[in-house]
């Protein structure tokens, strides 16, 4: 029996009517394997990246052009940092409508969509990072989450989950994403060109302010998508792949300082230290001190970041104690009486000596005992208990850590009065 014969028994065993059976029907072979290509995307990104390899190669920019172009990517990343990232996407910040509207047309020189698709993805990104339904996932692979993810049509089953109401409240943003095509088409192409015909490089405008600097601004985004889930410390949290890099935060004018972000997404800086790399979060600083644009910017508060550092220090430091050999489990140890211990050192000869309610076998240490294997072989069979916490010295930690590694047994009754021991010189 074929699978759709097999499908059209169960169907009918069901009491499904024809109609239903061929929706039914319709609805499963319609259903993709793997999500579609998006071809018309990725032959635009293809192509921006083929004329970009050829305008380098063949075509030499005026200064004036440069200086655009560097000023161009700049002020895009500010775009998406200041703007598209941390006012819209994770609402750090409260901005003015003036404000607003440049931020969206700095975001729209970025080239990524509007500011709705791509809040609306980033916000996906926060909530499932690192699974399937996390549109870049570090998960996929490198390739996939730095440019894969282009060349997919979105499929996001999740997006429903998310909240839009800020976005679908605000004007500049329902006004951006409505006319977002020819908006980017001007300021990312058309404004480039015009610029560099002022001093006679209308074509060096177009390839390397609208070309060139969109390869720049894409890539030093998607860096944050792969390379900051891949390269970097993680100095507040491992319970995901996001790390911090300086080298990214250049880039991004900040926006390396990933783990910390991933753990704090509310707080209006990424690099949260003073000495952090963070252009961004000190635009927004200064507009919220000496402007009326940002009435106000959400900080978490320091013992909650302090907190954060302390647990990830406590955890390396757990890891790095469970690679120590610590010695024998003291509950795996064999009990023996105090009477026993005396008698076995003296019948037997052992080496042993003890502290606190532990028998320790001093045989393979001796030799390397700082104070001398003399002082050791006086207190053989005995309780050396009061002379090792101060009698004859007061041993270090790491003394008194070495001795659980020469454990060979335990007394029957630790509670035992403990003698009192007189320096061998005394005698």
């Amino acid at each position: 029996m074929t699978a759709a014969s097999e499908m059209k028994t169960k169907m009918n065993e069901a009491g499904f009517d024809d109609i239903q059976k061929q929706k039914y029907i319709n609805k499963k072979q319609a259903k993709p394997d793997k999500e579609p290509a998006w071809w018309i995307n990725g032959a635009f990104v293809i192509v921006v990246h083929i004329i970009t390899a050829m305008s380098l190669l063949l075509y030499s920019p005026s200064f004036n052009t440069g200086v655009m172009t560097f000023f161009i990517c700049q002020l895009a990343m500010f775009g998406i940092t200041v703007g598209y990232h941390r006012l819209w996407s994770h609402r750090a910040y409260e901005a003015k409508t003036p404000l607003r509207v440049v931020l969206a047309f700095l975001g729209t020189l970025g080239f990524q969509g509007s500011i709705k698709w791509w809040v609306l993805r980033h916000r996906i990104h926060h909530r499932w990072t690192d699974t399937k339904d996390d549109p870049y996932s570090a998960a996929e692979g490198f390739w996939f989450s730095h440019m894969g993810w282009i060349f997919k049509k979105p499929h996001y089953p999740k997006m429903k989950l998310i909240d839009a109401s800020d976005l679908n409240a605000d004007p500049v943003v329902r006004f951006q994403h409505k006319h977002y095509v020819p908006l980017a088409l001007v300021s990312g192409f058309a404004l480039p060109t015009l610029i560099g015909a002022l001093w006679g490089d209308a074509l060096g405008g177009f390839l390397y302010g609208g070309i060139l600097s969109r390869v720049v601004i894409w890539h030093s985004t998607f860096c944050i998508n792969s390379f900051a889930h891949w390269a970097g410390d993680q100095i507040y949290s491992t319970e995901i792949s996001a790390r911090g890099n300086l080298l990214l935060a250049i880039m991004t004018n900040g926006e390396g300082y990933h783990n910390f972000h991933h753990e704090f997404p509310k707080d209006f800086r990424n690099g949260y230290r003073l000495f952090d790399w963070d252009p961004s979060k000190w635009i927004i600083f200064l507009l919220h001190t000496f402007t009326n644009q940002v009435p106000s910017v959400t900080r978490v508060p320091d013992n909650e970041v302090q907190k954060a550092i302390a647990n990830m220090e406590l955890y390396r430091a757990q890891e790095k104690r469970q690679k120590c050999d610590w010695g024998v489990d003291s509950s795996l140890l064999p009990v023996i009486t105090y009477e026993e211990y005396k008698q076995r050192q003296e019948s037997e000869g052992k080496e042993w000596l003890l502290v606190d309610e532990f028998v320790l076998d001093v045989s393979s240490f001796k030799e390397a005992h700082p104070g001398g294997a003399k002082v050791l072989k006086n207190y053989y069979g005995k309780d050396s208990t009061k002379a090792f916490y101060g009698g004859l010295n007061m041993h270090t930690k790491a003394a008194r850590t070495m001795t659980a590694m020469l454990r060979v047994a335990k007394i029957e009754k630790p509670e035992r009065t403990i003698s009192c021991i007189s320096s061998p010189d005394s005698k």
